[in-house]
């Protein structure tokens, strides 16, 4: 299970179901993965450092840049563990913990649900707070790349 990137406005996280050869470059720390993903989704972040960016987003595109940036956020916060040594947001088949907003939910039929409150969450809902965080990313990144094209 991955946290994937629904376009242009939309997060899913949801099961690879379209697996087929890819070429893959290196960003950052980052494997980036070029294949076709589920219809609708445009990038995925996967546990162990890999980023798959679907065929249809162009290469160089301020697109990819966009979600290059917002699957970085997401592995970011993979790797990098809070002062309990727990990473900052984790993910399993069957839950999403974020440690940073210190919350936890169960991962059921495509819905994320918060174990505290029992609030029920459309996977890659953009209003959970670790999509807002990558959402910030992936503007910045957006933002950036704009103003560098335009120099």
């Amino acid at each position: 299970m991955a946290f994937k990137m629904r376009g242009p406005f939309f997060f899913k996280n949801s099961k690879h179901k379209n697996k087929s050869d890819h070429d893959f470059v290196h960003g950052g720390n980052y494997k980036i993965v070029r294949e076709k993903l589920e219809e609708g989704v445009l990038g995925e972040a996967e546990n162990g450092n890999v980023i798959k960016v679907d065929i249809s987003v162009e290469p160089g595109s301020i697109k990819e840049k966009e979600v290059v940036a917002h699957e970085g956020k997401h592995q970011d916060e993979m790797n990098i563990e809070d002062e309990n040594g727990n990473p900052l947001l984790s993910y399993t088949d069957d839950a999403v913990i974020d440690n940073i907003a210190k919350k936890t939910y169960k991962r059921k039929d495509g819905y994320l649900i918060d174990e505290s409150s029992g609030k029920k969450h459309e996977e890659g809902d953009p209003l959970l707070a670790h999509e807002v965080r990558a959402w910030s990313a992936g503007e910045k990144a957006k933002t950036a790349f704009t103003k560098k094209t335009k120099k």
